[in-house]
């Protein structure tokens, strides 16, 4: 688990382009200085001469060639730094990352850096065996040039799709979405038990976490097989992207009186558990779902002000926990019946999502009518897939937003915008 992190980590870090990137300019450098300097055979006589310059020439051409990166590095930077202080004020403080991410923007930096790295490289060592031989350096560093360009173009490109909030928050929801369908296959093929039966297990061993910080990733598989070898039953009681102190709670091991509790198990069920002091999206899906009603937060505040852009959040949020609320609550049952082992893993709570996602929408929106008609639609939207047991949850959420309107002044048109949309949930919970 910890080269895992430590491979997520190098992963996810804004320098893995630009040294690859780097790396590779480095090598491409000393690969044209060889040539140029006649080490592995005349130079002349394999490459035409369209293809070579006199070493004068070449020293021009390189000199501008590193000036050239300079400055389109220099631009690139700064439209970075402002796009990022854009997303922080405009957006939300934690879809900085995303942008940070994008593959686009890291390559964009490797080409830049390296570009001028081989540039600078050549200068200094052009220095052929023969001054009459011509130089290959300049034709590598011109066609390098050129892709340099292409790439900004494409970096530009890329900034101006990326600035706009519709496209930022329908990148946030195909990344929420493609998580939430990996996590409902992960759990199709296993049972789900209520909180009531899994209380009703007697605790044997508590299991403390290691260290202060959030749960980035759990290898439910590993602590699974784990308790399959020690024929133990374990219940996992956090999910990815709980916040943890040093020596919390984290899992209860459930054995039979005959079997002692080895020491290894709880090794193994430890370094399953991948800490960090910040959250990611790898398992924790509802953190794209945060940064979604963040954006719609940002939206509604008075310096900002942009209804619309909210209201494009909460539809975009409606449609992602309609999908997680197909799940029943509780926990979710790994176990093999032939076996004693098994794994209880808690799911994710449906009324702490609804709370953490439109709770705040709430508060911060509800003088504007359009924005908790769209929540009130939200929550008519969940409706569609959820089980009995969950439909009574999103129930008495619409039920409380339509008691907080009726405590506001509202024109006859405005209760009825919202009358009409909780009629229409007390019909689909008939």
């Amino acid at each position: 688990m910890l080269f895992k992190k430590l491979l997520d980590r190098l992963r996810r870090s804004i320098w893995l382009y630009p040294v690859l990137y780097s790396l590779v300019a480095m090598v491409l450098a000393a690969g044209v200085i060889l040539l140029d300097t006649d080490y592995f055979f005349d130079l002349g006589k394999i490459i035409p001469s369209l293809f070579l310059t006199s070493t004068e020439l070449a020293r021009s051409l390189l000199s501008l060639i590193a000036g050239a990166f300079i400055t389109i590095m220099t631009f690139t930077f700064s439209t970075t730094m402002v796009v990022l202080t854009m997303y922080s004020s405009q957006f939300s403080p934690r879809v900085v990352e995303n942008f940070l991410a994008n593959k686009t923007t890291m390559k964009s930096f490797g080409i830049l850096i390296s570009g001028f790295i081989y540039a600078i490289m050549t200068l200094f060592f052009l220095r052929p065996a023969n001054p009459a031989d011509g130089a290959l350096s300049a034709t590598i560093g011109v066609i390098y040039v050129i892709i340099g360009l292409v790439n900004f173009i494409v970096f530009i490109a890329s900034v101006g799709t990326y600035i706009q909030a519709g496209n930022l928050i329908d990148r946030l929801y195909e990344r929420a979405e493609s998580d939430i369908i990996d996590y409902r296959e992960q759990i199709k093929d296993y049972h789900h038990v209520s909180d009531e039966a899994v209380a009703q297990l007697k605790e044997k061993a508590l299991i403390f976490s290691p260290d202060s910080g959030y749960i980035q990733e759990i290898d439910y598989r590993g602590i699974y097989q784990a308790a399959r070898e020690s024929q133990a039953i374990v219940r996992f009681d956090k999910v990815p992207g709980q916040f943890l102190t040093e020596r919390s709670p984290i899992a209860v091991i459930h054995f039979d009186d005959e079997i002692p509790i080895e020491e290894s198990l709880i090794q193994r069920i430890v370094r399953s558990v991948m800490i960090g002091q910040s959250r990611t999206e790898t398992q924790d899906f509802s953190f794209s779902i945060q940064k979604i009603a963040e954006v719609a937060l940002k939206a509604l505040s008075p310096g900002i002000n942009d209804p619309n852009t909210a209201i494009h959040c909460i539809r975009q949020l409606g449609l992602l926990i309609r999908d997680l609320s197909q799940i029943e609550q509780g926990y979710i049952l790994m176990k093999n019946e032939e076996e004693k082992g098994a794994l209880y893993r808690e799911g994710y709570n449906l009324n702490l999502i609804l709370t953490d996602v439109f709770v705040p929408i709430i508060h911060y929106g509800h003088k504007d009518i359009l924005v908790m008609r769209e929540v009130m639609k939200a929550y008519r939207h969940m409706l569609e897939k959820a089980p009995n047991r969950n439909k009574t949850t999103i129930y008495e959420y619409a039920r409380r937003l339509r008691q907080k309107m009726d405590g506001m002044s509202l024109c006859e048109e405005e209760y009825e915008l919202i009358n009409r949309e909780f009629e229409e949930i007390q019909t689909r919970m008939a």
